[in-house]
């Protein structure tokens, strides 16, 4: 790693070091770390892709793919909510600087100096995990658009100051659609708390409703036809996928953690030293290990390969091999996950060790778009030359 990264990333281990702590307490009240955010702020860690000239830390992605790899040891919850405010600041940078687009600098700056909290309004209960057309509308009204709709998992409610909401534009052309920067004390919007998981709990993702919204016509970023990916879709989904990939082998390696610590120490009075040296154990380790570095060397390689060349990352087979890397790491996770619980046994399903939240949590990543069946689709028919748009789709 370079002297910047390792610097990112011992900033995220102390974070981490310390959120870790209170992981357990916000997993069983259902409550959301308030604390934990304000640390990010105060960091400025909320601001690690934001360039350095807004106040931010400058970091890339592959920064931010190995910073957030190592928060999500301390606190998974908490890397995965403020992962759905980075991604989408990183994706808007690099956006920025390559369309020259100087206006996005006041919006840098209140993230990055005034470190102000941006949060998705992206996945919908009619969406099934796809994305691309919202069932949420947005109707033009004069100098204004009116939104109607209904978003869910929209992590880090409870803190956001600006909803970046995705929605199909109405009675413009051809089908479009377009993000809204909606403030958070706009009428018409509410935040409905529905949040209550099997895992990921503290990440506070409830529904956020939109009822008759108006929001000036200059809020509007990003239109775009619905049809062929663009390169703002790549983006999009090259901060998403691989940061994901990157939390949830962040959750896996601190499954590892404990359960290396509890096989060293663990020795049951038939055994004449600890569980670590039994053969099954040693299978076991072994199988997290090679899968955890199969993740990791997937999408750092992956996220080395997108800074250097982004354009052999266009079209369906580059989005391919982005969609790969999550698909590949958040099974990985979930399997590295299942074999430390084989190794504690018993102990791995008490409360009172953290493999039992770590086995919850790990779950959740096989949800994200792209899912795992959507996942499997996509990189099946980019590989036998299938095109996306064929019907039926199954």
């Amino acid at each position: 790693m370079s002297d910047k990264q390792t610097q990112l990333v011992e900033l995220a281990g102390r974070l981490a070091d310390q959120f870790a702590g209170r992981a357990t307490e916000h997993d069983r009240a259902n409550s959301f770390p308030f604390e934990n955010i304000e640390a990010l702020k105060q960091s400025g860690y909320s601001a690690l892709v934001v360039p350095e000239r807004h106040g931010g830390m400058g970091g890339d992605l592959l920064d931010f793919v190995l910073c957030q790899e190592r928060l999500a040891q301390g606190c998974g919850a908490t890397a995965l909510a403020i992962n759905m405010h980075l991604f989408g600041i990183g994706s808007m940078v690099e956006r920025a600087a390559a369309q020259g687009r100087p206006e996005q600098g006041l919006f840098l700056d209140l993230i990055g100096k005034q470190r102000k909290i941006i949060g998705g309004g992206l996945s919908e209960p009619e969406g099934g995990g796809d994305w691309g057309l919202f069932a949420t509308k947005a109707r033009r009204d004069g100098e204004a658009y009116v939104l109607n709709g209904r978003k869910v998992f929209t992590s880090l409610s409870p803190v956001v100051d600006y909803f970046m909401v995705m929605a199909t534009v109405e009675g413009e052309g051809p089908l479009s659609s377009a993000t809204f920067a909606v403030g958070r004390t706009t009428p018409g919007l509410e935040l409905v708390e529905t949040w209550d998981a099997m895992g990921m709990r503290a990440t506070a993702s409830h529904d956020l409703i939109l009822k008759d919204v108006r929001v000036p016509a200059a809020a509007m970023a990003d239109p775009r036809p619905v049809g062929p990916l663009g390169t703002e879709a790549i983006s999009l989904f090259a901060w998403f996928e691989l940061s994901i990939a990157a939390v949830y082998t962040g959750v896996a390696i601190a499954a590892m953690n404990f359960t290396r610590e509890f096989a060293q120490r663990y020795k049951p009075f038939t055994l004449e030293r600890p569980i670590n040296y039994l053969p099954g154990v040693q299978f076991a380790m072994a199988e997290a290990q090679t899968l955890a570095a199969q993740s990791r060397a997937l999408y750092v390689s992956t996220a080395r390969d997108y800074l250097e060349n982004r354009e052999s990352f266009a079209g369906e087979a580059g989005l391919a091999r982005l969609i790969t890397a999550k698909y590949a790491a958040v099974n990985n996770a979930v399997r590295i996950v299942d074999c430390c619980m084989e190794i504690a046994g018993a102990h791995g399903f008490l409360r009172r060790h953290p493999l039992e939240r770590l086995f919850r949590d790990v779950r959740a990543g096989i949800n994200h778009p792209l899912s795992n069946a959507r996942a499997r689709e996509f990189i099946g028919k980019v590989a036998l030359g299938v095109p996306l748009g064929t019907t039926p789709r199954w």
